[in-house]
C-alpha cells in the first residue's frame, strides 16, 4: 500500500486510533453505535408494522412512540450511510484506474445486491442492501471528487429527499409520472402481514413480493437513493477531512457537534409536535390536534443535524474513554463488518487500512 493510501486511511492517526491489526478503531466504534441505535426504531418494523402507528394510545405506547421520534428515528442510519461512503473510498483509493479493482468492486456490489434481494423477498422487505448496491456505482464514479464537491453534491441529493418528503406531489408529478404511473399497479395484498408471517414461506414470499413493489423498487427514486446516496457522499467528505477517523482537530469536531445539536434539536422537537398534531391516536390522547406547517421538512433537517451531533458525540466518547464499554461497542462494529463481509460475502463498509490485491 502506498504512502498516500496510508495517509488517507489513517488521516494521520495517532497511537490508539489505528489498532495493531490495521483497523481504524473509530470506524468500528461508529459502526457499533449506528447498529445499536438503529435497533430501537427497527423493532416495530420487525414486528410487522410501522412505528408511526399507535392503534390504542396509552401511556407506555405513547412514551415509546415519542422516544423513538425524539431520540432515535433518522439519527443513526445516516451514520451507517456515511460509513458506507467511507468504506467505498477506502476500498477504491489505492488503484482508481486499475481494471482489477473495478472488477473486484463490481463483483462485491453485485453480491451485495443479490443478498439484499434474497433478504427482502425471503425474510423482510425492509432490507437496505439493495439501496446500497444501487448507490455503489455512483460512489465509485465520485471517488476522486474533492471535499467541497462531495459535500455540495451530498447535500443537494439529500435536499431532494427532503423536498419529496414535504411535498410528495412534486415526486408524483415528475419521477413517478415518468417512470411508474403509466404501468405500475400494486394490486391488492395477497394476505395481511400477520397471515403472511404465520403461514408458510411461500405465503411470506408472495406477501413480500407484493410489498417490495413499493418498499424497494418504486421507493428507490422516491426517497431511498436520494437520502442514502447524499449521506454517503457526505461520509466520503467527512472521511477525507479526518472526521470519521477522529483525527480532525478535536475542538473543531466538538464545535461541529454542538452547533448541529443547537440548530437540530428545536427542529426535531417541532417536527415531533407536528406529528403529534396529525397522528389520529396520539394527538387526541395528548389533547393536541393541529396541522402545523412543514412538519417533514423541519423534522428531516433536524434529524440530519441530529445525526451529525450523535456522530461528534460518539467520537468524543471514543476519544475520552478507552474502557470496556467502548471496546464492547467496537466489537459490535467489528462483528457487523465481519458478518456482512464474511457470512454474506459483501463489503458494506470497510475499516481496514489494507486493500484487496490487484491480481
Amino acid at each position: 500500500m502506498g504512502q498516500g493510501a496510508v495517509g488517507l486511511a489513517s488521516g494521520g492517526a495517532g497511537e490508539g486510533r489505528v489498532s495493531t491489526g490495521g483497523r481504524i478503531r473509530s470506524l468500528d466504534f461508529l459502526r457499533g453505535v449506528a447498529i445499536l441505535g438503529m435497533l430501537i426504531p427497527n423493532i416495530p418494523w420487525h414486528a410487522g408494522d410501522s412505528m408511526s402507528r399507535v392503534y390504542e394510545a396509552d401511556f407506555t405506547s405513547t412514551a415509546a412512540w415519542l422516544n423513538q421520534y425524539l431520540l432515535f428515528d433518522q439519527r443513526f442510519l445516516p451514520i451507517f450511510c456515511m460509513l458506507f461512503g467511507a468504506g467505498v473510498l477506502l476500498l477504491t483509493t489505492s488503484r482508481p484506474d486499475n481494471p482489477a479493482l473495478r472488477r473486484y468492486f463490481g463483483v462485491r456490489m453485485s453480491l451485495l445486491l443479490l443478498i439484499g434481494i434474497a433478504h427482502a423477498y425471503i425474510l423482510w422487505p425492509g432490507d437496505i442492501l439493495i439501496t446500497y448496491a444501487f448507490c455503489a456505482p455512483f460512489l465509485f464514479l465520485g471517488r476522486n471528487l474533492r471535499v467541497p464537491t462531495l459535500l455540495v453534491l451530498g447535500l443537494l441529493l439529500k435536499s431532494v429527499n427532503v423536498v419529496f418528503a414535504e411535498w410528495p406531489g412534486v415526486y408524483d408529478a415528475t419521477i413517478h409520472r415518468v417512470l411508474f404511473a403509466w404501468w405500475v399497479d400494486y394490486g391488492d395484498a395477497p394476505s395481511t402481514i400477520v397471515q403472511a408471517y404465520a403461514g408458510s414461506y411461500a405465503e411470506l414470499f408472495r406477501y413480500n413480493e407484493w410489498r417490495n413493489q413499493f418498499l424497494q423498487w418504486t421507493a428507490l427514486p422516491y426517497f431511498r437513493m436520494w437520502n442514502a446516496l447524499g449521506l454517503m457522499f457526505v461520509g466520503m467528505a467527512f472521511f477525507r477531512l479526518g472526521i470519521l477517523q477522529g483525527t480532525a482537530p478535536r475542538r473543531s469536531i466538538r464545535r461541529f457537534g454542538l452547533a448541529s445539536f443547537a440548530v437540530g434539536a428545536p427542529l426535531i422537537v417541532y417536527g415531533v409536535v407536528a406529528r403529534v398534531g396529525f397522528n389520529p391516536t396520539v394527538g387526541p390522547y395528548l389533547g393536541f390536534t393541529a396541522d402545523l406547517p412543514l412538519p417533514n421538512l423541519t423534522f428531516s433537517i433536524g434529524c440530519l443535524l441530529g445525526s451529525f451531533a450523535v456522530l461528534a458525540g460518539a467520537l468524543e466518547l471514543h476519544d475520552r474513554f478507552q474502557n470496556g464499554a467502548v471496546e464492547a461497542v467496537e466489537r459490535v462494529g467489528r462483528f457487523t463488518r465481519w458478518a456482512v463481509q464474511v457470512i454474506v460475502a459483501s463489503a458494506a463498509v470497510s475499516s481496514r487500512t489494507t486493500r484487496p490485491s490487484a491480481s
